[in-house]
């Protein structure tokens, strides 16, 4: 529920574009990017039951739309980015979790010590000028400053914030476009 601005943004922008949903949980951002008229959403999380959950959000939600192309992808989100295909997508949903150490996983994650790392790594999949979304719960969390050089950096947090978050929600919310 604390997403549903940054949902509705994401679907707004959707329209004919390549989404890319990761650590993508339920599939509520592919769902809205879908019904937003994106050409193709992949979604990649390392649960299975995430990517069924999203399998069955799809199937309920058919109706909405027909010509999007989904791809649902059980990996390791760090691992698999480096099987993406180059410069492809125009929006990526980036909303990971703040630690991770599962067994699945090659390495662990820490979205304070990596977060600049792997927006980068994705930069090579990205369209020119194109977005993420980034969105954190770590609490004390701060952006690398050196994203700044090669992004256009804006805090959505408060834009994304609906009312009834407003002073309860310990979240931050970035768009990056590239430059």
């Amino acid at each position: 529920l604390d997403h549903r601005p940054t949902r509705q943004m994401v679907m707004e922008e959707s329209y004919s574009k390549n989404i890319l949903n990761l650590f993508c949980y339920t599939g509520s951002f592919s769902m809205y990017a879908a019904k937003g008229g994106a050409k193709e959403v992949w979604s990649i999380d390392l649960s299975n039951t995430y990517i069924d959950w999203c399998k069955r959000n799809q199937q309920l939600n058919q109706h909405l739309f027909n010509h999007t192309k989904f791809n649902w992808i059980k990996a390791d989100v760090l691992q698999y980015i480096q099987q993406l295909p180059k410069n492809f997508f125009d929006l990526v949903i980036l909303d990971p979790p703040t630690f991770s150490n599962s067994k699945s996983m090659q390495t662990f994650w820490d979205v304070q010590m990596q977060h600049a790392i792997l927006i980068e790594e994705l930069s090579h999949f990205m369209q020119p000028k194109g977005k993420i979304y980034f969105s954190t719960n770590a609490t004390k969390f701060v952006l690398d400053e050196r994203l700044h050089q090669d992004w256009q950096v804006k805090d959505i947090t408060k834009q994304t914030t609906d009312f009834d978050f407003t002073g309860k929600l310990r979240r931050y919310c970035f768009l990056l476009e590239k430059k």
